[in-house]
C-alpha cells in the first residue's frame, strides 16, 4: 500500500525535509522497507519518518512511512507551501484525495477524488462480484487488496498530478534509497476562536478579569505561570526559564518557528508522545515498557506547562489565564493567586 505523499515546487529534497522538521541526527538514505523498519523501532520513539526525493522539473516529494500522520495537518501544509505550491495525495477510506495548497491557502477548485475499491476482487461483465463455491467472492493473487491502492495513485498521476509537471512512479519509489529522517513535529495551531471561560476551578475568572487592572492581571498570571513551570519541572529547561524571567519582568518574548524556545516546546511534546506510545505498545505485547506511567505523567505535566507558556505568549490574556490556572498542581494555588494579585 502506498503512503501519503506531498509534492512541493521549487524546493530541494533537503529543504523539504527541513520544512517538515527533520531531526538532523537521523537523516540518511533509506529505501521504503528500511524507513518503515526504522519508524517501528524503539529508536524512533514514535516520531514520524519521511523520505524525500525529486520528481520532475523543479519538484520534490516526500512520503510518510511511519508515525502520526503529518501531511493532513494545516500547520504542516502552511510550512510546506510557504512561498510555493504543494500538491498532496492522501487516502480517505476507499478514496485517494488530491489537494492543492498555495502559500498556505488551499485551492478547493483544484481538489480531485479517485475512488479505489478493493483491487483484488474479481467481477463479471456486469460489474458484479463473481462468487465461488459456498458464496465466497473470488479474489486475484498478487494485487493490492486495500483501498487507497497503487492503482488509484496511478490514475491520479495520469491526470491531475501530471498536469503540474510532476513525474513520479509510485511502484518504483520504494526500492530507491532516498534522503530520509525522523521528524520533530510542529505544534498544533492555537485556535483564535474560543468560547470565553467565565469560571476556572470555582474561581470567578470573568469577574477577576473585569475588576483587575490589565497590568496587575498580567503580572499575576506571569507569576502563576512561573509557579506552574516550577512545580512541573519545566523551568529546568533554559529556554523556558529565560522566557519566564522575561515575562516576570513584563518584557516581550519572541517565539519564532524553529527558534530555541519553539524547538524545546516541540521536543517536550514529542517526548510525551513517545512515552505514551511506548506504554501503549507494551500493553499489546509481552515485553515491559522502558518507561512507567509515572514517567509519562512527568513528561505530560512539563509539556502542559510549556503549552501554557505558549498560550500566554500568543493568546489574549483571559484565554491564557484560564489555561494557566486550570493546570496549576499545587493545592495552595488559590492562596498563591491571591498573593500574586495583591502584588
Amino acid at each position: 500500500m502506498q503512503p501519503d505523499v506531498v509534492f512541493v515546487a521549487g524546493v530541494s529534497p533537503g529543504e523539504l525535509l527541513d520544512r517538515l522538521g527533520a531531526v538532523r541526527a537521523t537523516t540518511g538514505p533509506r529505501v521504503r522497507e528500511q524507513a518503515r523498519l526504522s519508524a517501528a523501532s524503539p529508536w524512533a520513539a514514535c516520531r514520524p519518518m519521511v523520505r524525500a526525493g525529486r520528481c520532475g522539473d523543479g519538484w520534490s516529494y516526500a512520503t510518510q512511512e511511519g508515525g502520526d500522520p503529518q501531511f493532513g495537518r494545516p500547520e504542516v501544509l502552511r510550512r510546506l507551501s510557504r512561498g510555493t505550491r504543494v500538491v498532496r495525495l492522501t487516502k480517505q477510506a476507499c478514496e485517494v484525495l488530491l489537494t492543492v495548497v498555495e502559500d498556505g491557502e488551499e485551492r478547493p477548485g483544484a481538489a480531485h477524488r479517485v475512488e479505489s475499491p478493493r483491487e483484488d476482487y474479481v467481477t463479471g461483465p456486469d460489474g458484479q462480484p463473481l462468487l465461488g463455491p459456498g458464496g465466497q467472492q473470488w479474489q486475484r493473487i498478487g494485487v493490492d487488496p486495500w483501498p487507497g491502492s497503487t492503482a488509484a495513485y496511478a490514475r491520479l498521476l495520469a491526470g491531475p498530478v501530471a498536469e503540474y509537471g510532476i513525474v513520479w512512479d509510485p511502484a518504483a519509489d520504494g526500492d530507491e534509497p532516498l534522503a530520509s529522517a525522523l521528524l520533530l513535529p510542529v505544534l498544533d495551531d492555537l485556535s483564535p476562536e474560543r468560547h470565553p471561560v467565565s469560571s476556572v476551578r470555582d474561581v470567578d475568572l470573568a469577574g477577576l478579569v473585569d475588576r483587575t487592572p490589565p497590568e496587575r492581571l498580567r503580572s499575576a498570571m506571569a507569576a502563576q505561570l512561573a509557579r506552574l513551570a516550577s512545580e512541573t519541572g519545566a523551568d529546568a529547561h533554559p529556554e523556558i526559564a529565560r522566557a519566564l524571567e522575561r515575562t516576570l519582568r513584563n518584557e516581550p518574548v519572541d517565539l519564532p518557528a524553529d527558534g530555541a524556545l519553539d524547538l524545546r516546546m516541540r521536543t517536550l511534546a514529542a517526548e510525551t508522545r513517545a512515552a505514551r506510545g511506548l506504554l501503549d505498545a507494551a500493553r499489546r505485547g509481552a515485553d515491559p515498557a522502558p518507561v512507567t506511567g509515572a514517567d509519562l505523567a512527568a513528561w505530560a505535566v512539563r509539556d502542559s506547562a510549556a503549552g501554557a507558556l505558549r498560550e500566554f505568549l500568543l493568546l489574549p490574556l483571559p484565554d491564557a489565564a484560564a489555561t494557566v490556572l486550570n493546570r496549576r498542581l499545587s493545592a495552595r494555588w488559590r492562596d498563591d493567586l491571591a498573593a500574586d494579585l495583591a502584588g
